[in-house]
């Protein structure tokens, strides 16, 4: 098998190999690699120092999903996609070499369970962990400490909590920034101001404070009573200030040494905010400690003197009178209840107006029998109330004789009529009292 730790051949690294925006050092992205995969390794010496490897698994997988080949693609259509729409920098043998790993551990299978077979499939486990290798040329693994932070606070706001799996979440993110915390501590005590300014940098993730705060409220607001659930949320909490507080003497011996040395290179623009922010004000000064500057003079004649003292107005504070209160005005009761007899004066009327739309004369008697006995009684009432009125022209007169309906809703009742107070009454009708329908008892 050909040696695959060897460099590519003519020393070029492949398309995609060079530094992301704002990826680490080579070195540190070997090293974070080489940690990553200790957990599974099985020999010493075994991991590709350099990034091409990372960027011909890139391309076999690129080309895997671009095949269009039926059943699969060979080990030459691969290769010929990569070189046709890659343009790698790599040979054909480190290709080959990488080839037969991936077919070793699986990675690469082929289509079909046959000897001899010339087709592959490509295992999506691949995809995934090409993902997790990017991040890691960014950061040592905060991006995963923020996932789990974020998954946890999923649980709890589940209807159905785990609560086992709440407490390990909070556990193992405890345990995490206890490492990177000691880590820290560590390098500010050994390192030297490079390296140390190198793995501050890999600490840059923003909004991890929040995260184990609001994962702490949020615990104690769903777990009033659970000590032990609270108890795991103050340890995640006293983690993150440690491992703050080692961020924070790693930035102070940064700036410190820096500031003695003028060594301005160890510092990137992100980090020279991130100490104007929260470096003491005697600190920062130590930057300009040994410059030597010649600071102008303002230069000012006596008539520029004389016209900025004839255009000085002293400022003044003119006091002013708050606005008045505005009470809202409440209606006269006496008035709301004359506006009330109004309105119901005017439902009267359009009543009346509209029974007596034929004439002046009508025979209310057929829609007392129809209606309902509330009904019914509602509307003689309001027929006795225009009656009673003597200003109104309407003039009520109910009948002497009785009309029983044992199945109707109005069981009995006297004939009613509704006249107008210019039209003459019938003879055989006399006016009664207010008399309203029975109904049924």
């Amino acid at each position: 098998m050909p040696d695959v730790n060897a460099d590519p051949p003519g020393g070029e690294p492949p398309p995609g190999s060079g530094e992301l925006p704002g990826s680490l050092s080579p070195r540190q992205q070997a090293l974070n690699v080489r940690a990553f995969s200790a957990v599974v390794a099985k020999f010493k010496e075994a991991l590709l120092e350099g990034p091409e490897a990372l960027a011909v698994a890139r391309d076999i997988v690129a080309a895997f999903a671009d095949s269009e080949a039926s059943g699969g693609p060979t080990r030459s259509d691969v290769w010929a996609s990569i070189s046709e729409r890659r343009s790698p920098q790599y040979s054909e043998g480190f290709f080959d070499a990488r080839w037969a790993i991936f077919e070793h551990y699986g990675a690469i299978q082929p289509y079909l369970a046959k000897k001899h077979q010339q087709r592959y499939a490509l295992h999506p486990a691949v995809g995934p962990a090409i993902l997790v290798h990017e991040r890691l040329r960014r950061h040592r693994g905060i991006d995963e400490l923020a996932a789990l932070l974020d998954e946890t606070r999923s649980l709890i706001k589940q209807r159905s909590r785990d609560r086992a799996a709440i407490e390990a979440g909070l556990a193992y993110g405890r345990q995490i920034l206890s490492l990177y915390a000691i880590h820290l501590e560590r390098l500010v005590a050994v390192a030297s101001i490079r390296e140390l300014a190198e793995e501050q940098r890999e600490h840059n993730f923003p909004g991890l404070t929040e995260k184990v705060e609001f994962l702490n409220k949020e615990v104690s607001d769903h777990f009033p009573n659970d000590h032990a659930l609270d108890y795991q949320a103050v340890a995640l909490l006293n983690a993150e200030q440690r491992y703050q507080r080692a961020l924070a003497a790693a930035i102070q011996r940064i700036v410190e040494q820096g500031g003695r040395t003028l060594d301005f290179a160890v510092l990137s623009a992100e980090e020279y905010l991130e100490a104007a922010r929260h470096a003491p004000l005697a600190l920062l000064g130590q930057f300009g400690a040994d410059l030597v500057a010649d600071p102008p003079t303002v230069w000012i004649d006596a008539g520029m003197l004389m016209k900025a003292v004839e255009e000085f107005a002293p400022y003044t504070r003119l006091r002013r009178r708050p606005t008045m209160p505005q009470v809202p005005q409440e209606r006269d009761p006496v008035q709301r209840i004359g506006e009330a007899r109004v309105r119901e004066r005017s439902r009267q009327d359009h009543l009346a107006e509209r029974v007596l739309v034929e004439g002046d004369r009508a025979d209310l008697t057929a829609e007392l029998q129809r209606s309902r006995w509330p009904a019914a009684a509602r509307l003689l009432a309001d027929l006795i109330g225009l009656d009673a009125d003597p200003y109104a022209p309407y003039r009520l007169e109910i009948g002497i004789n009785l009309i029983v309906d044992r199945i109707g809703w109005v069981t009995y009742l006297h004939p009613v009529y509704l006249h107008r107070q210019d039209a003459k009454a019938p003879e055989h009708l006399h006016r009664r009292g207010h008399e309203e329908p029975h109904g049924s008892a």
